[in-house]
């Protein structure tokens, strides 16, 4: 009989219910890419002009589609040959031009085909020159193209991080919905079975 069914059993099973849809709604969403550190850091200054520009990210990254482009005090680009990438590592050489501010731009594309964006600056007072007070101009990027159908079976298709929380939303929505209906079901059986 449905009202024999003890009250603490349905409250044990609507908190495990309710605990694994936070877990599985929140997993998507908190595991996307984004850079962890650079070499040299953001905002640093600098006595000595560096051999490369360092970026690390929280997790591995597609070296077909990584780019990091530099450019010095007069807004010319200091990048010089092509981009390393060692698993979640992006190295770029740099041949700096003088003292002043550096602007490091990035785009990259995580394992799990997600973009990653953003950009950075350090500035170089080591070269004995005379820092230059106008602002670096904005570095700008090669146009990539978006990983095509044939490339998207090495790198998955992107998810747009606000759909995963969306969706895990609804979903928790529904499962709380869910146990109104049962525990006012429950409340309704219990009261005509006492009633009657």
């Amino acid at each position: 009989m449905v009202s024999s069914v003890p009250r603490s059993l349905v409250l044990a099973a609507a908190t495990v219910l309710a605990s694994l849809l936070l877990v599985l709604s929140g997993g998507p969403a908190a595991a996307h890419t984004g850079l962890q550190s650079s070499t040299p850091a953001d905002g640093q200054t600098l006595t000595v002009a560096p051999d490369a520009i360092s970026l690390t990210f929280s997790s591995a990254v597609a070296s077909e589609f990584a780019q990091v482009a530099v450019t010095g005090p007069d807004g010319e680009s200091v990048t010089s040959g092509e981009a390393a990438i060692d698993g979640a590592v992006v190295s770029q050489p740099v041949s700096t031009s003088g003292d002043g501010a550096y602007v490091v731009a990035y785009r990259v594309v995580s394992d799990d085909g997600h973009p990653v964006s953003g950009q950075l600056t350090f500035t170089l007072t080591g070269s004995g020159g005379a820092a230059t007070e106008t602002a670096p101009a904005q570095p700008t990027l090669a146009t990539t193209p978006a990983p095509s159908p044939d490339t998207a079976s090495a790198v998955s298709p992107a998810v747009d991080s606000d759909a995963d929380s969306s969706w895990g939303l609804w979903l928790l929505l529904a499962a709380v919905g869910l146990l109104f209906i049962v525990a006012t079901w429950l409340a309704l059986r219990r009261r005509g079975d006492t009633g009657g």
